[in-house]
Protein backbone atom coordinates (compact mmCIF):
# COMPACT_ATOMS: atom_id res chain seq x y z
CA UNK A 1 0.00 0.00 0.00
CA UNK A 2 2.75 2.45 0.96
CA UNK A 3 4.68 1.54 -2.20
CA UNK A 4 1.62 2.26 -4.35
CA UNK A 5 1.11 5.66 -2.72
CA UNK A 6 4.76 6.62 -3.19
CA UNK A 7 4.75 5.43 -6.79
CA UNK A 8 1.69 7.58 -7.58
CA UNK A 9 3.43 10.62 -6.07
CA UNK A 10 6.57 10.00 -8.14
CA UNK A 11 4.59 9.33 -11.30
CA UNK A 12 2.91 12.73 -10.99
CA UNK A 13 6.27 14.30 -11.74
CA UNK A 14 6.44 13.12 -15.31
CA UNK A 15 9.79 13.48 -17.03
CA UNK A 16 9.70 14.83 -20.55
CA UNK A 17 12.04 13.27 -23.11
CA UNK A 18 15.36 15.09 -23.35
CA UNK A 19 15.54 17.04 -26.58
CA UNK A 20 18.25 19.64 -25.94
CA UNK A 21 21.31 19.34 -28.16
CA UNK A 22 24.68 20.90 -27.41
CA UNK A 23 23.70 23.66 -29.82
CA UNK A 24 20.40 24.20 -27.97
CA UNK A 25 22.38 24.62 -24.74
CA UNK A 26 24.69 27.16 -26.39
CA UNK A 27 27.70 24.83 -26.25
CA UNK A 28 29.84 25.36 -29.34
CA UNK A 29 33.27 24.12 -30.48
CA UNK A 30 34.66 27.61 -29.86
CA UNK A 31 33.45 27.61 -26.23
CA UNK A 32 34.92 24.16 -25.61
CA UNK A 33 38.22 25.26 -27.21
CA UNK A 34 38.27 28.32 -24.95
CA UNK A 35 37.75 26.09 -21.91
CA UNK A 36 40.55 23.81 -23.09
CA UNK A 37 42.95 26.75 -23.47
CA UNK A 38 41.93 28.21 -20.09
CA UNK A 39 42.49 24.91 -18.28
CA UNK A 40 45.84 24.34 -20.01
CA UNK A 41 47.05 27.72 -18.75
CA UNK A 42 46.13 26.85 -15.18
CA UNK A 43 47.41 23.26 -15.27
CA UNK A 44 51.07 24.16 -14.75
CA UNK A 45 51.74 21.70 -11.90
CA UNK A 46 51.15 18.07 -10.99
CA UNK A 47 52.96 14.74 -11.32
CA UNK A 48 52.45 11.52 -13.25
CA UNK A 49 51.21 8.50 -11.28
CA UNK A 50 54.72 7.07 -10.99
CA UNK A 51 53.77 4.66 -8.18
CA UNK A 52 52.37 2.58 -11.05
CA UNK A 53 55.62 2.32 -13.06
CA UNK A 54 53.97 1.99 -16.46
CA UNK A 55 51.99 5.23 -15.94
CA UNK A 56 55.23 7.15 -15.50
CA UNK A 57 55.88 6.57 -19.21
CA UNK A 58 52.83 8.39 -20.62
CA UNK A 59 53.17 11.64 -22.55
CA UNK A 60 52.36 14.49 -20.12
CA UNK A 61 51.70 16.93 -22.97
CA UNK A 62 48.54 15.13 -24.11
CA UNK A 63 45.12 16.40 -23.03
CA UNK A 64 41.57 16.34 -24.29
CA UNK A 65 37.97 17.36 -23.70
CA UNK A 66 34.90 15.57 -25.02
CA UNK A 67 31.45 17.06 -24.37
CA UNK A 68 28.34 15.15 -25.35
CA UNK A 69 24.59 15.63 -25.21
CA UNK A 70 22.10 12.82 -24.72
CA UNK A 71 21.27 12.74 -28.42
CA UNK A 72 24.68 11.38 -29.43
CA UNK A 73 26.36 14.62 -30.46
CA UNK A 74 29.93 15.27 -29.30
CA UNK A 75 32.37 18.17 -29.39
CA UNK A 76 35.98 17.00 -29.13
CA UNK A 77 39.04 19.19 -28.52
CA UNK A 78 42.69 18.47 -27.76
CA UNK A 79 45.74 16.49 -28.80
CA UNK A 80 44.91 13.47 -26.64
CA UNK A 81 41.58 12.45 -28.12
CA UNK A 82 42.92 9.20 -29.60
CA UNK A 83 45.21 8.23 -26.72
CA UNK A 84 44.36 4.85 -25.21
CA UNK A 85 44.26 5.66 -21.52
CA UNK A 86 44.07 3.09 -18.72
CA UNK A 87 40.71 3.86 -17.15
CA UNK A 88 41.94 3.32 -13.57
CA UNK A 89 39.47 4.47 -10.87
CA UNK A 90 36.94 5.76 -13.39
CA UNK A 91 36.01 2.09 -13.70
CA UNK A 92 34.69 2.04 -10.13
CA UNK A 93 31.11 3.26 -10.84
CA UNK A 94 30.89 0.68 -13.62
CA UNK A 95 32.16 -2.09 -11.32
CA UNK A 96 29.56 -1.06 -8.75
CA UNK A 97 26.77 -1.12 -11.33
CA UNK A 98 27.96 -4.48 -12.64
CA UNK A 99 27.84 -5.99 -9.16
CA UNK A 100 24.36 -4.58 -8.57
CA UNK A 101 23.22 -5.87 -11.98
CA UNK A 102 24.44 -9.32 -10.91
CA UNK A 103 22.13 -9.15 -7.92
CA UNK A 104 24.67 -8.41 -5.18
CA UNK A 105 22.96 -6.50 -2.38
CA UNK A 106 24.47 -3.00 -2.02
CA UNK A 107 24.96 -3.54 1.71
CA UNK A 108 27.13 -6.56 0.94
CA UNK A 109 29.41 -4.40 -1.22
CA UNK A 110 30.03 -1.42 1.05
CA UNK A 111 28.60 1.42 3.04
CA UNK A 112 28.05 4.69 1.15
CA UNK A 113 29.53 7.20 3.57
CA UNK A 114 32.49 9.24 2.28
CA UNK A 115 35.40 10.11 4.54
CA UNK A 116 38.48 12.32 4.37
CA UNK A 117 40.59 9.17 3.90
CA UNK A 118 42.57 8.71 0.71
CA UNK A 119 41.17 6.37 -1.94
CA UNK A 120 43.66 3.60 -1.10
CA UNK A 121 42.71 3.45 2.57
CA UNK A 122 39.66 2.26 4.47
CA UNK A 123 38.58 1.52 8.03
CA UNK A 124 38.53 -2.22 7.20
CA UNK A 125 42.34 -2.04 7.35
CA UNK A 126 41.99 -1.29 11.07
CA UNK A 127 40.75 -4.38 12.97
CA UNK A 128 40.05 -2.26 16.03
CA UNK A 129 37.43 -0.33 14.04
CA UNK A 130 35.32 -3.50 13.87
CA UNK A 131 34.22 -2.56 10.33
CA UNK A 132 33.28 -5.60 8.27
CA UNK A 133 32.72 -3.88 4.92
CA UNK A 134 34.31 -0.99 3.01
CA UNK A 135 33.20 2.55 3.75
CA UNK A 136 32.37 3.53 0.17
CA UNK A 137 31.93 1.78 -3.21
CA UNK A 138 34.31 4.19 -4.96
CA UNK A 139 37.39 3.74 -2.83
CA UNK A 140 39.75 0.85 -3.59
CA UNK A 141 38.30 -1.44 -0.94
CA UNK A 142 34.75 -0.87 -2.19
CA UNK A 143 35.77 -1.45 -5.80
CA UNK A 144 37.59 -4.69 -4.92
CA UNK A 145 34.42 -5.72 -3.10
CA UNK A 146 32.39 -5.01 -6.27
CA UNK A 147 34.89 -6.95 -8.39
CA UNK A 148 34.17 -10.00 -6.27
CA UNK A 149 31.06 -10.62 -8.36
CA UNK A 150 33.05 -11.11 -11.59
CA UNK A 151 33.03 -14.83 -12.33
CA UNK A 152 34.81 -14.44 -15.67
CA UNK A 153 36.63 -11.25 -16.60
CA UNK A 154 35.69 -11.51 -20.26
CA UNK A 155 32.05 -11.03 -19.21
CA UNK A 156 32.88 -7.73 -17.52
CA UNK A 157 34.95 -6.68 -20.52
CA UNK A 158 31.96 -7.39 -22.78
CA UNK A 159 29.85 -5.24 -20.43
CA UNK A 160 32.25 -2.33 -20.94
CA UNK A 161 32.51 -3.00 -24.69
CA UNK A 162 28.76 -2.59 -24.95
CA UNK A 163 28.72 0.67 -22.98
CA UNK A 164 31.65 2.21 -24.87
CA UNK A 165 30.41 0.85 -28.23
CA UNK A 166 33.89 -0.51 -28.89
CA UNK A 167 33.80 -4.29 -29.49
CA UNK A 168 37.61 -4.35 -29.49
CA UNK A 169 38.09 -2.86 -26.02
CA UNK A 170 41.01 -4.55 -24.27
CA UNK A 171 43.10 -4.50 -21.12
CA UNK A 172 46.44 -2.70 -21.53
CA UNK A 173 48.55 -5.64 -20.45
CA UNK A 174 51.70 -3.64 -19.60
CA UNK A 175 49.69 -1.50 -17.19
CA UNK A 176 47.99 -4.54 -15.66
CA UNK A 177 51.30 -6.34 -15.09
CA UNK A 178 52.85 -3.16 -13.68
CA UNK A 179 50.00 -2.73 -11.20
CA UNK A 180 49.94 -6.40 -10.18
CA UNK A 181 53.66 -6.18 -9.38
CA UNK A 182 53.23 -3.13 -7.14
CA UNK A 183 49.76 -3.45 -5.57
CA UNK A 184 50.75 -4.50 -2.05
CA UNK A 185 48.32 -2.02 -0.48
CA UNK A 186 45.37 -3.27 -2.53
CA UNK A 187 46.39 -6.83 -1.69
CA UNK A 188 46.16 -5.91 1.99
CA UNK A 189 42.66 -4.52 1.39
CA UNK A 190 41.60 -7.72 -0.39
CA UNK A 191 42.91 -9.88 2.43
CA UNK A 192 41.13 -7.76 5.02
CA UNK A 193 37.91 -8.33 3.05
CA UNK A 194 38.59 -12.04 3.46
CA UNK A 195 39.15 -11.58 7.19
CA UNK A 196 35.92 -9.58 7.62
CA UNK A 197 33.84 -12.12 5.71
CA UNK A 198 33.17 -10.23 2.46
CA UNK A 199 35.05 -13.01 0.66
CA UNK A 200 34.88 -16.63 1.74
CA UNK A 201 38.48 -17.59 1.07
CA UNK A 202 41.92 -16.21 0.27
CA UNK A 203 41.52 -17.57 -3.25
CA UNK A 204 38.28 -15.62 -3.70
CA UNK A 205 39.92 -12.44 -2.39
CA UNK A 206 42.90 -12.85 -4.70
CA UNK A 207 40.63 -13.41 -7.71
CA UNK A 208 38.65 -10.25 -6.88
CA UNK A 209 41.90 -8.29 -6.61
CA UNK A 210 43.10 -9.60 -9.98
CA UNK A 211 39.84 -8.72 -11.69
CA UNK A 212 39.78 -5.26 -10.09
CA UNK A 213 43.33 -4.64 -11.30
CA UNK A 214 42.48 -5.81 -14.81
CA UNK A 215 39.42 -3.57 -14.84
CA UNK A 216 41.55 -0.54 -13.91
CA UNK A 217 43.90 -1.35 -16.81
CA UNK A 218 41.20 -1.34 -19.50
CA UNK A 219 42.28 1.05 -22.25
CA UNK A 220 39.74 3.66 -23.40
CA UNK A 221 39.85 6.89 -25.35
CA UNK A 222 38.14 9.97 -23.91
CA UNK A 223 35.48 9.66 -26.63
CA UNK A 224 34.71 6.05 -25.71
CA UNK A 225 34.40 6.95 -22.05
CA UNK A 226 32.03 9.79 -22.91
CA UNK A 227 29.91 7.34 -24.91
CA UNK A 228 29.59 5.08 -21.85
CA UNK A 229 28.83 8.07 -19.62
CA UNK A 230 25.83 9.00 -21.78
CA UNK A 231 24.20 5.67 -20.91
CA UNK A 232 24.46 6.56 -17.23
CA UNK A 233 23.19 10.11 -17.82
CA UNK A 234 20.13 8.62 -19.51
CA UNK A 235 19.33 6.35 -16.57
CA UNK A 236 20.84 3.24 -18.14
CA UNK A 237 19.24 3.70 -21.55
CA UNK A 238 20.60 3.85 -25.09
CA UNK A 239 17.94 4.83 -27.56
CA UNK A 240 14.80 2.91 -26.65
CA UNK A 241 16.73 0.06 -25.02
CA UNK A 242 17.17 -0.19 -21.24
CA UNK A 243 20.73 -1.50 -20.88
CA UNK A 244 21.00 -1.05 -17.11
CA UNK A 245 18.56 -0.98 -14.23
CA UNK A 246 17.95 2.70 -13.45
CA UNK A 247 18.02 2.07 -9.70
CA UNK A 248 21.55 0.70 -10.05
CA UNK A 249 22.62 3.72 -12.08
CA UNK A 250 21.15 6.05 -9.45
CA UNK A 251 23.18 4.33 -6.74
CA UNK A 252 26.42 4.65 -8.72
CA UNK A 253 25.93 8.28 -9.71
CA UNK A 254 24.95 9.14 -6.15
CA UNK A 255 28.23 7.58 -4.99
CA UNK A 256 30.08 9.78 -7.48
CA UNK A 257 28.47 12.84 -5.89
CA UNK A 258 30.09 12.11 -2.53
CA UNK A 259 33.51 10.63 -3.33
CA UNK A 260 34.07 10.82 -7.08
CA UNK A 261 37.10 13.12 -6.71
CA UNK A 262 38.45 11.43 -3.61
CA UNK A 263 39.00 13.54 -0.51
CA UNK A 264 38.85 16.72 -2.63
CA UNK A 265 35.27 16.07 -3.76
CA UNK A 266 33.70 18.65 -1.45
CA UNK A 267 35.93 21.58 -2.30
CA UNK A 268 35.87 20.95 -6.05
CA UNK A 269 32.10 20.45 -5.97
CA UNK A 270 31.63 23.84 -4.31
CA UNK A 271 33.56 25.61 -7.07
CA UNK A 272 32.28 23.62 -10.04
CA UNK A 273 28.66 22.92 -9.06
CA UNK A 274 27.57 25.37 -6.40
CA UNK A 275 24.42 24.01 -4.77
CA UNK A 276 24.13 21.11 -7.21
CA UNK A 277 25.67 17.67 -6.91
CA UNK A 278 28.85 17.13 -8.89
CA UNK A 279 28.58 13.69 -10.46
CA UNK A 280 32.23 13.15 -11.38
CA UNK A 281 34.70 10.29 -11.21
CA UNK A 282 38.43 10.66 -11.67
CA UNK A 283 41.25 8.16 -12.06
CA UNK A 284 45.01 8.29 -11.73
CA UNK A 285 45.32 7.52 -15.43
CA UNK A 286 44.29 11.16 -15.96
CA UNK A 287 40.64 10.75 -16.94
CA UNK A 288 37.68 12.53 -15.36
CA UNK A 289 34.09 11.60 -16.26
CA UNK A 290 31.17 13.91 -15.47
CA UNK A 291 27.49 13.00 -15.71
CA UNK A 292 24.70 15.55 -15.73
CA UNK A 293 21.46 13.52 -15.85
CA UNK A 294 18.99 14.92 -18.34
CA UNK A 295 21.56 17.29 -19.84
CA UNK A 296 24.75 15.63 -21.02
CA UNK A 297 28.25 14.47 -20.12
CA UNK A 298 31.87 15.40 -20.50
CA UNK A 299 35.16 13.58 -20.25
CA UNK A 300 38.59 15.16 -19.81
CA UNK A 301 42.09 13.74 -20.07
CA UNK A 302 45.33 15.09 -18.64
CA UNK A 303 47.82 12.70 -16.98
CA UNK A 304 49.48 15.08 -14.50
CA UNK A 305 47.85 14.65 -11.08
CA UNK A 306 47.38 16.63 -7.89
CA UNK A 307 48.18 15.17 -4.46
CA UNK A 308 44.78 13.48 -4.22
CA UNK A 309 45.18 11.71 -7.57
CA UNK A 310 42.94 13.96 -9.68
CA UNK A 311 43.96 15.23 -13.11
CA UNK A 312 45.09 18.84 -12.73
CA UNK A 313 43.97 19.76 -16.25
CA UNK A 314 40.71 17.91 -15.77
CA UNK A 315 39.69 19.50 -12.50
CA UNK A 316 40.27 22.99 -13.88
CA UNK A 317 38.41 22.17 -17.09
CA UNK A 318 35.44 20.71 -15.23
CA UNK A 319 34.72 24.04 -13.51
CA UNK A 320 33.49 25.88 -16.63
CA UNK A 321 32.40 22.64 -18.33
CA UNK A 322 30.06 21.79 -15.49
CA UNK A 323 28.64 25.30 -15.50
CA UNK A 324 27.84 25.37 -19.22
CA UNK A 325 26.27 21.89 -19.09
CA UNK A 326 24.20 22.54 -15.96
CA UNK A 327 20.75 24.03 -15.81
CA UNK A 328 20.94 27.82 -16.17
CA UNK A 329 18.82 28.13 -13.02
CA UNK A 330 21.38 26.47 -10.73
CA UNK A 331 22.84 28.63 -7.95
CA UNK A 332 26.62 28.81 -8.02
CA UNK A 333 29.56 30.89 -6.89
CA UNK A 334 30.36 34.02 -8.87
CA UNK A 335 33.34 34.02 -11.24
CA UNK A 336 35.22 36.29 -8.84
CA UNK A 337 34.59 33.95 -5.90
CA UNK A 338 35.65 30.93 -7.97
CA UNK A 339 38.92 32.57 -8.94
CA UNK A 340 39.62 33.49 -5.31
CA UNK A 341 39.08 29.88 -4.26
CA UNK A 342 41.22 28.38 -7.01
CA UNK A 343 44.40 29.31 -5.14
CA UNK A 344 43.75 26.36 -2.81
CA UNK A 345 44.08 23.92 -5.71
CA UNK A 346 47.84 24.33 -5.80
CA UNK A 347 48.32 23.34 -2.16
Amino acid sequence: MQTNILQRILDNQKRTPHTLSLEDMGITPMIVQNIYDWAKDYACFGELASYIPQLANVDPSKSAIVVGDLLGNQICVGNGLNVKVSIQSVIKPFLYIYALEKGVHPNDISNIEPTAMQFNSDAVLQPESKKNRPGHPLNNAGAISSAGCISKFENFLDFMRNLTENPDLQVIDDVFQSEMATNANNRALAMRLVATGRFNSIKEGEYALENYTKACAIGVTPKELATAAVVLARGGRRGDKQLLNENNVVRAVNAMNSYGLYEHTGEISLIAAGVRALSCKSGVGGLIMDIDPGRGVFCTYGPKLDKAGNSVFGKYALIPLNHILASPYAMRLSADEILKTLSYFEE
